[in-house]
């Protein structure tokens, strides 16, 4: 009788393959979640860095805004009745077509008393263009009757703005709003969306606004004069952005929540939104503040911010842990059945063998993984599938004459075979592993392994199966999360992320040896005048230039890193028993950097570039600090090197946080001192053939507590926290009122008046119009005023340079070239300036009796300057003798403590009364 069919007998011979394929399918299920996890989250940290990066460029964009409201505030009030063709002239020079796309308009909105508006439209017809036209129609518009008037009287770009002339903002119930704000805070405040006069079809108009305020009568408060606003296109200003890519695969949408003071958030106005970005699907928000509002920007991706092979990842592990799973599942039912065949029908044991051998096969050669056999005494690759042999590049003949050993990688064989020795044994079933084998090109690759061994009799294992799958795409996923969260992503070298733990290490090795280290702060000189003239790009290339350089010059043992912006920290361990040892050998290390750095850098095959660093060091010996005070205390050492004039280094000191605080005060004061008149000028006389010919105008500050605070001691200050503009903007204007002063009395009125010109000051955009306005506002005569330059300021920008003294020269106005022969001047360039006046040092006068090369400098200066027509003064003549010596040899005009030290108004007038004047030049 013939035995029934065997799945009929016994059906429960498929539960153990079920329970395999129940786990496989959880586990692969598993899987494929944790996969898509990741890549969701790389996904949304690319998103929302590009998202952040965006929102910040945008906020930028509105900053810059500031700094054209602040010049034109500055411009109106040194001078409250400035014509409407100066605005424009100054409003045309901004070249907004093409700095500034998104303004549609600068305009100045005139605060007019109701009394005063005849009187005003009046004025406003005869106050002409810049072309010469007057406004003969201007009138306030609408026609509404109100106590106070908020009228736009100038308004640059002419064209296209045409209504907005004689605006009265009461219409604008949002603009209104803005410039009560901006009157009663005295601060920039932007308004609230609104459509435009000139032009309703845009809504996403906001007016940027900075109120204007003008010193009164004695005792009284400042009188509001009115305000100058920039009308600013959110649309224009975004569409900018995304045509220059900051918001590739970004879609936004800006609203408007309101004042940043307001008691609840509020829902908003729209002011943009992107066209693909339907309501509410922001994903991510950031908010902004701009002139007292807040703004808030959602975001929402545009794409999916991952690689096709990214995204095709989670289904690709998924898919292959199924096939596995499958695999595993028939090859557990296959083993399970013939083990049951084998003790329940042993006549069929022979045939159920071979049908089992076959379907193994099948399953082995088709598989979407790879499969091995391996005999497991000597490592040989009994039989492998065309995946196998696709994963490492070989021909399966090729893989049948080799070993395992042979393909694995060698740092990770010691481990795998451990794994296969234990499940020989018996230890375990299986085992599964990450591990790397080598392809046929000599590269390395990560696969997932796991191995079974094969006992078809139940006896020791022969041979067993490797499951092979592909992990070098997942690996390099981690490899570049695990990049981006320790390394700069611009030069490569460690963040400070990575720093900090590294230091952490350098103090922890320091105080187990007993050890001392160093850590160096290093900044670059000058970074950014390259990212000023030449970009950002040239600026990001020098820094990575930079940190090739560093890592060339450092040992290995050495870490270097970017803490952020243009500065480097070096972190050097063991450099000996004691803190002297240590300072000495970290010196060493620091001065081949700035020797290295020294070497100039060819950006981009220009022209070659140099720069230098300033260095901080700090010496630890791993008890003491924590790593931040470590930074803290490099970061002050290195400003003390800057201070000393760059190029250097410096160790830390405890008396350096004293400095910086009292450097702090100073500033604090200096800032009080400029609003209060603190600062006065004083005269020092310059004497031409025994006559007083002018003075030189020199800065001194009276402070309230500390009596006169020198000038090299706030000097260099207000240039590094550029309060250097202010003090220069003060001193320019007080010396044209004393000349204006002057030139009504008969004995003062051919004084000149030289003024020392910071280079921070003279290379600003706006120093024509600086000086020009101080003329015409204090109406002092140009050919009385004296500007007087230094030798390296002259350098840095020659036509520039030349440009401005020319356009300056039109006016009247004279140029002294300071310090004269301890720059570095070009006879080329120094001919083609328009100088009147060469100044020799006091260092050389100082020796001019005494040191034969100071004589000779003095001398050569001398003929120097009388041979290009210019006058040459002498700085610093003490004594009559020196005066005797220099006039001998042509030079008759000097200054100095002979006649007197530099004297306050009153004192000076009556040296000059007592002295007589002389009637110099005036057709310079």
């Amino acid at each position: 009788m013939p035995f029934p069919p065997l799945a009929h007998r016994l059906p429960w011979h498929w539960l153990p393959a079920g329970v395999v394929a129940l786990a496989g399918l959880v586990a692969s299920h598993a899987l494929w979640e944790h996969q898509q996890r990741q890549l969701d989250a790389l996904r949304q940290a690319r998103f929302e860095r590009q998202a952040r990066s965006a929102a910040d460029v945008l906020q930028q964009r509105m900053l810059a805004k500031t700094d054209l409201l602040l010049g034109m505030r500055s411009l109106l009030v040194v001078n409250p009745g400035l014509s409407r063709s100066d605005f424009e002239r100054v409003a045309g020079g901004l070249q907004l077509e093409v700095n500034h796309v998104s303004v549609r308009n600068l305009h100045f909105t005139r605060h007019v008393p109701a009394g005063q508006r005849s009187a005003f439209e009046e004025q406003a017809r005869s106050n002409a263009h810049l072309d010469g036209s007057l406004p003969s129609s201007f009138r306030i518009h609408p026609a509404l009757e109100q106590p106070e008037y908020f009228v736009v009287d100038y308004v640059w770009p002419r064209e296209g703005n045409e209504p907005a002339q004689g605006l009265e903002i009461h219409s604008q119930p949002a603009n209104l709003e803005g410039m009560l704000r901006a009157r009663s805070t005295g601060a920039l405040v932007a308004s609230a969306a609104f459509a435009l006069a000139q032009d309703r079809e845009d809504r996403s108009a906001v007016n940027l606004r900075m109120p204007v305020f003008v010193p009164a009568g004695a005792g009284e408060p400042p009188r509001f004069l009115g305000a100058v606003g920039a009308i600013v296109s959110v649309d224009r200003m975004i569409e900018s952005l995304r045509r220059r890519g900051y918001l590739d695969g970004l879609e936004l949408a800006v609203r408007d929540i309101g004042p940043t003071d307001a008691p609840t958030p509020q829902q908003g106005r729209l002011l943009y939104r992107g066209g693909a970005l339907a309501e509410g699907q922001e994903s991510v928000g950031y908010s902004i503040a701009v002139g007292g509002r807040l703004w808030r920007l959602g975001f929402a991706p545009a794409n999916s911010f991952a690689a096709p092979q990214e995204l095709r990842q989670p289904a690709l592990f998924g898919a292959g842990a199924l096939m596995i799973t499958a695999l595993l599942t028939a090859l557990v039912g296959q083993l399970t059945r013939r083990r049951m065949q084998a003790l329940a029908y042993a006549r069929l044991a022979g045939r159920a063998a071979r049908e089992s051998e076959t379907r193994f096969l099948a399953v082995f050669n088709q598989a979407a993984v790879g499969m091995v056999q391996v005999n497991s005494d000597t490592g040989e690759l009994v039989r492998v599938n065309q995946r196998f042999c696709d994963i490492l590049g070989y021909t399966a003949q090729e893989l049948g004459a080799l070993r395992m050993q042979d393909i694995s990688h060698p740092d990770d064989l010691p481990r795998s075979q451990a794994l296969l020795q234990r499940m020989l044994d018996g230890e375990v079933a299986e085992f599964r592993m990450e591990k790397r084998y080598l392809r046929k090109d000599g590269s390395s690759v990560w696969v997932e392994l796991t191995a079974s061994p094969m006992r078809p009799d139940g006896g020791p294992a022969r041979y067993h199966v490797a499951v092979v799958h592909d992990a070098t795409q997942r690996k390099q996923a981690e490899e570049e999360l695990r990049y981006l969260a320790y390394n700069d992503l611009l030069t490569g070298l460690p963040n400070r992320r990575l720093l900090l733990d590294r230091l952490e290490q350098a103090l922890s090795l320091s105080a187990r040896h007993q050890s001392c280290g160093a850590v160096l702060m290093l900044d670059l000189d000058h970074f950014k005048t390259i990212n000023e003239t030449r970009g950002h790009g040239a600026g990001d290339r020098l820094l990575r230039s930079v940190a090739a350089r560093l890592r060339s010059c450092l040992d290995d043992d050495a870490t270097v890193a970017r803490q952020g912006g243009d500065e480097f920290v070096v972190v050097l361990k063991e450099l000996g028993a004691t803190g002297t040892d240590a300072a000495r050998q970290a010196e060493e290390v620091a001065r081949a950097i700035l020797e290295a750095v020294r070497e100039p850098f060819v950006l981009d095959g220009g022209e070659p570039h140099h720069t230098t660093l300033s260095i901080g060091i700090t010496v630890f010996n791993g008890t003491r600090e924590p790593a931040d005070e470590l930074l803290k205390r490099s970061e002050l050492a290195m400003y003390e090197a800057k201070a000393a004039g760059r190029n250097t280094l410096r160790f830390y000191d405890p008396q350096m946080q004293a400095a910086v605080a009292a450097r702090v005060q100073l500033e604090a004061d200096m800032r009080a001192g400029l609003a209060t008149g603190q600062f006065e000028l004083y005269y020092q006389p310059k004497v031409a053939h025994g006559k007083i010919q002018g003075a030189e105008a020199l800065l001194r500050w009276r402070h309230p507590e500390r009596g006169f605070v020198p000038p090299s001691e706030f000097i260099p200050l207000a240039e590094e926290c550029g309060l250097i503009l202010q003090l220069g903007q003060w001193v320019l204007h007080a010396a044209c009122e004393q000349l204006a002063r002057w030139a009504a009395e008969e004995r003062l009125a051919g004084l000149t008046v030289a003024v020392n010109v910071s280079p921070r000051q003279f290379h600003e955009g706006g120093f024509v119009a600086q000086v020009l306005e101080a003329l015409a506002s204090t109406g002092a005569d140009a050919r009385r005023l004296r500007l007087e330059l230094t030798e390296g300021m002259l350098l840095q920008d020659v036509e520039d340079t030349i440009a401005k003294m020319v356009q300056l020269r039109g006016y009247g106005v004279g140029f002294s070239l300071d310090d004269f022969g301890t720059g570095y001047s070009s006879l080329a360039y120094l001919k083609r300036l328009p100088l009147h006046e060469l100044k020799i040092d006091q260092g050389f006068v100082r020796d001019v009796l005494t040191d034969p090369n100071d004589a000779a400098i003095a001398r050569t200066i001398v003929a120097l300057g009388t041979s290009l027509g210019l006058q040459v003064t002498a700085e610093g003549v003490e004594t009559e003798a020196q005066r005797e010596f220099l006039e001998r040899h042509g030079c008759h005009v000097w200054q100095g403590y002979l006649l007197a030290p530099p004297l306050p108004r009153e004192r000076f007038e009556a040296l000059v009364h007592e002295h007589g004047t002389a009637q110099g030049r005036e057709d310079y």
